[in-house]
């Protein structure tokens, strides 16, 4: 997660310094400094946004494959 956010920066925050020197401003480094760093916090959130259940949390009713449990029965009933 650290490297996306380093490397957003760099790739973006560098493409804003050639477009600095190339028109001879001072306004696009800090602007794709900061559009990287937005860019490789949206990657971080779709990659890893989803959070899994707690393990103790309620049973679904299904088995560790996914298939359905079968319904308990009374004793001696099947």
């Amino acid at each position: 997660m650290i490297g996306t956010m380093i490397s957003g920066m760099a790739v973006w925050g560098g493409a804003g310094w050639l477009l600095d020197q190339w028109l001879d401003t001072r306004l696009f480094a800090p602007v794709g400094i900061i559009l990287g760093v937005a860019a490789a916090i949206y990657v971080v959130v779709v990659r890893y946004g989803v959070v899994p259940p707690p393990a103790g949390g309620p049973r679904t009713g299904t088995t560790s494959g996914g298939r359905r449990s079968q319904p308990r029965t009374q004793k001696g009933q099947r």
